[in-house]
């Protein structure tokens, strides 16, 4: 029952011309308000999904980089634990073959491994021998005899046994202070040293700290390889603990070994070392940033990782985490430039869309009123806001002009009247013919043409005209509205794409059976090859054969599976020199989903190489 009031309502009122042009207009003001909404959500939709696609991108190659930055250093340290061990064997494989080794034979063998040059952190090297309860004066003794005339055992006390340092390389002051002092009543090293013995294996001791040359004392480790005696066998428990004469050990820094292993790549990822699987203060070695929170203290980083290690008998727990500069890269970069760019995109949409739905509403409006009566002709024609003006279809002389028509064009109603509409009209040469003819046809038409003001000035107008009966003679009523500033914004965009004509990175567009049908001037400044040299080629012949066929293949599969492919790949140019690209590969598919081409955007990446940015 209302809707059917309503029809009655709206039927009175299309019946009254003036309230019926009201009503459209208003209809069309509602579309004004509903569209651009429209728009709006659906252009910042998009521009949302397109963000959040970039950033999970950016986000899997990030993890990827974390991760693989995490087997590296996990790698080296076991790599570098593993040479250290090594050199140690090499010590006992001295003793062993010596029999007895004197303080200038030790001397000369730990000189000729090079410590400083060859292993990192290791702050000395030495042999801390066996001495029984009984045996200590004359040990004591012995060994101030030998010129050391301060030595004695640290700490004092009566002990069933001891094992003081007795030979220590390089001979620096910092080292000479660990002369006379027994590993073996610290519990951390005896626990080492007791292992060491039992395995016959080098033994990490665990977190130590080591005074160094400057009074500091740093966090540190030893690590102890058994001595036994010469010739005797130790191939059981038993036998290792009765045959057992000393250790011989390295003392390490671990920052000195950690910085080393680190390098200046991983200034974005703060890396700790904790001995054991404790996560405190108290058990940290190691923290390459501290200035930023520990893990165990709630670290807000995106990216982190724990590996517990297994080194030398004794376990270390390391810890990554990102830093800010790292996680930089997924909140800014690439999705930060297409949030911005969507945004701005919509922005403009959205006023594009208002505008044009208010001029369409308008247009229509002045339009629809083509066809009104000659009793109110005159009414509407002068009251018209738009530039309204009336043709003689057989002649194209102005007949009539409204005050909007007169004040746009510049001329009086005198020097119009009777003028030819070509002195107003810049009609492109080819659209003349077809101009005249809409002109004296009976349609309404819509043109976009160039008007020309008294004053010389040019204006884009677009022009709504029919039919119209005027005392006894069809005319032609035009509507025009001035359009320049749109043509600009057309413009603008031209302008757009001009500028990415002009983007220093290579572009390469091509077909669905990878011929390439366009490139853009930046390939060529990088290929040397001019567009025409490689239009419907195959971009295979950049390839400078260095990647093997299964390269290609996975490649193939990674972009035909998840529509992209980013990576480094080594091509050759015109000249047959090869460098270094980071090449991107994006599939373009129509509303089927059919594959319609394929953009390829690349970069020489062989300076930033060569001249890495610091961080």
């Amino acid at each position: 029952m209302h809707n059917q009031k309503a029809a009655v309502i709206r039927s009175a009122l299309m019946s009254n011309p003036m309230l019926a042009r009201i009503l459209r207009v208003l209809e069309w003001h509602r579309l004004g308000l509903y569209l651009p909404g429209m728009v709006l959500f659906f252009t910042l939709f998009a521009t949302y999904q397109l963000w959040d696609i970039e950033r999970q991108e950016v986000e899997e190659e990030l993890q990827v980089d974390f991760d693989s930055r995490a087997r590296e250093t996990t790698s080296n340290i076991r790599q570098r634990m593993h040479t250290y061990a090594q050199m140690l064997y090499g010590v006992q494989g001295l003793f062993a073959a010596s029999g007895i080794v004197g303080r200038d034979k030790f001397y000369s063998y730990v000189s000729a491994l090079h410590l400083e040059e060859n292993f990192p952190g290791i702050q000395g090297m030495g042999f801390s021998l066996i001495v029984q309860s009984a045996e200590m004066r004359d040990h004591i003794a012995a060994l101030r005899k030998e010129g050391l005339t301060a030595y004695a055992i640290q700490p004092e006390g009566r002990r069933k046994m001891y094992a003081p340092g007795i030979y220590v390389e390089p001979f620096s002051e910092s080292n000479i202070r660990s002369l006379g002092v027994d590993n073996y009543a610290d519990p951390v090293r005896r626990a080492a040293m007791e292992m060491a013995r039992d395995t016959d294996q080098p033994t990490n001791s665990g977190k130590v700290l080591l005074q160094e040359i400057d009074g500091h004392v740093r966090a540190g480790f030893l690590m102890f390889l058994p001595i036994y005696r010469s010739g005797v066998p130790h191939d059981t428990l038993i036998q290792r603990r009765a045959n057992i004469i000393g250790w011989v050990y390295a003392s390490s820094r671990i920052r000195a070994i950690m910085e080393g292993i680190r390098g200046e790549g991983y200034s974005d990822i703060d890396i700790e070392m904790h001995d054991g699987d404790d996560i405190s203060d108290e058990s940290l070695m190691y923290d390459s940033d501290s200035s930023n929170s520990h893990l165990a203290k709630g670290s807000q980083a995106l990216f982190r990782g724990r590996n517990r290690l297994e080194i030398a008998n004794h376990f270390w727990t390391l810890s990554m985490h990102s830093l800010p500069n790292f996680d930089y890269q997924l909140e800014g970069g690439k999705p930060r430039v297409i949030a911005y760019l969507g945004i701005c995109a919509s922005a403009l949409l959205t006023m594009l869309t208002w505008l044009l739905v208010y001029g369409r509403a308008r247009a229509l409006a002045d339009s629809a009123e083509i066809s009104m009566s000659e009793a109110r002709y005159r009414q509407m024609f002068e009251e018209n806001a738009s530039i309204a003006y009336l043709l003689d279809p057989d002649t194209g002389h102005i007949v009539d002009a409204n005050t909007a028509a007169l004040k746009f064009w510049g001329y009086t109603l005198e020097e119009l009247r009777g003028m030819n509409i070509s002195k107003i009209s810049m009609v492109p040469s080819g659209k003349i013919i077809e101009v005249m003819e809409q002109i004296k046809g009976g349609a309404t038409h819509r043109l976009e043409l160039l008007h020309r003001t008294k004053s010389g000035e040019i204006h884009d107008v677009e022009v709504f005209s029919g039919p119209l009966t005027r005392q006894g003679k069809t005319l032609r009523y035009s509507i025009a509205h001035d359009i320049t500033a749109r043509k600009r914004a057309e413009e603008g965009e031209r302008i757009a794409t001009t500028v990415f004509n002009t983007v220093e990175d290579a572009v390469v567009v091509t077909d669905p059976g990878n011929n390439i049908v366009a490139v853009n001037p930046a390939f060529t400044t990088i290929t040397g090859y001019a567009a025409e040299e490689v239009m419907g080629k195959n971009p295979k012949i950049l390839g400078s054969g260095e990647h093997s066929p299964e390269f290609f293949r996975k490649m193939w599969d990674k972009l035909n599976t998840s529509g992209s492919w980013h990576g480094e790949i080594v091509d050759r140019n015109k000249s047959g020199e090869t460098y270094t690209k980071w090449l991107s590969i994006k599939l373009v598919r129509d509303e089927s989903g059919k594959i319609t081409h394929h953009v390829a955007v690349f970069s020489d990446i062989r300076e930033r190489r060569r001249h890495p940015r610091a961080t």
